[in-house]
Parts: structure tokens; sequence; C-alpha cells
């Protein structure tokens, strides 16, 4: 997870270094259409950071945002019959289709994190079990056995923390990795939502009747 939102954030940095440098003119200069290798690839997060394309931006949340914004640009000029302008209605229109693609883009951040959680809330629980069930067959033995003493209660007891210790060692590294994702993939997030207006405002600029 952490190789997957690093390399986003990385070529977040890259696209919009690149963004930036367009006029206002140029804004659909950086759009490639997708390979097929492109295709296959495009849902899974992780495979994107592995063996996306990373001439053409690939692996940046922020390049998916805009390739959807200009091929909804350039599916409605196709259907002006080429006219190069957008109205207000259109410009709404290619706002809610990169909306939409934002919440897609934050679902594929957001993918997996929930076992994090799970380890946090569930480990300790599952350690605390594991301890009570211990410490009561330990109790159970000695009462069978009526032998009283602390050579006989320490290992049960020491045995029986183990389970403890192992769902503190889960949890601690789980809550301290989900702090720093989540707090890495809400920086992406907000990135995405600027730049989802930027490139609006370019578009109403660049294509206004």
């Amino acid at each position: 997870k952490a190789l997957v939102i690093n390399k986003t954030y990385k070529a977040n940095q890259e696209f919009l270094e690149a963004f930036h440098k367009l006029k206002v003119s140029e804004t659909a200069k950086l759009d490639t259409d997708d390979t097929a290798d492109d295709k296959d690839i495009k849902d899974s997060a992780l495979m994107l950071a592995l063996v996306g394309r990373h001439d053409h931006f690939q692996n940046a949340s922020l390049y998916h945002l805009y390739h959807a914004g200009v091929q909804e640009v350039k599916h409605r000029h196709a259907i002006a019959n080429s006219e190069k302008t957008l109205s207000p209605q259109a410009i709404n229109a290619i706002k809610a289709t990169l909306d939409g693609t934002l919440v897609r883009e934050s679902q594929k951040l957001n993918d997996l994190m929930v076992l994090l959680t799970i380890a946090i809330s569930g480990g300790p629980f599952l350690g605390l079990l594991g301890t009570v069930v211990g410490v009561m067959i330990t109790f159970a033995a000695i009462a069978a056995t009526g032998d009283v003493n602390v050579a006989a209660i320490a290992p049960g007891i020491a045995a029986a923390l183990v389970a403890t210790v192992a769902g503190l060692v889960v949890a601690i590294p789980a809550l301290f990795g989900y702090n720093y994702l989540g707090s890495r993939i809400k920086t992406i997030t907000a990135d995405m939502h600027v730049f989802v207006d930027e490139l609006i405002g370019r578009f109403a600029e660049a294509y206004a009747p």
C-alpha cells in the first residue's frame, strides 16, 4: 500500500509540473489513448504502480482525472460536429464526470485500508481472548491436580500472555501504518479536488462560446 501511495504522489507531482507548463490552448496536449495493456491493469492500483507506463503518467491519479476530462471534451465536440466550444451545461456535465472519476480514484487509494483498521481494533481483542482462555485452562489444570504453587502457575500464565503480546504486535504497527497512509491519502485526495476545479476552469476558458 505504501508503494502504491508513494508512487501515486510522486507521479502526481510530475504530472502537475508538466500540466502547469501548458498554455490554456494546449490543455489537452498531455492526453494519450489507453493501450490494451493499460486497460487490463488500470483497475489495479498495485499493478499500475509496478508496471504502469511512467512516460504517460499512468501512476498519477491526477492524470486519470485529466484523461477522463479530455476524453469527455472530445466526445462532446464529436457530438457537436467538431464545434470547438462548450456551453455552460456541457461544462457542468464534464464536472460531473470528473467528480465521478475522483470518487473512483479515491476508492482505489483507500482500497484494503480496512484491513489495517481490522488489525488495529481486532488484534488486541483476539490477544485478550487467547490470554483469558489460557488462564482458564491453567486454573482448570491446577484445580484438577490440586498442586498450588508458583512453579505450577507461572508457565501457564506466561504462555497465556503470549496471545496478548501477539495481538499488540499486530495492532501497534498497523496503527502507525494506518495513520501515516491515511494522511498521505488525504493529501492526494485534496490535490485531486483542487485539480478538478483547475481543470474545469481551463476548459471553460479554452472552449468558451
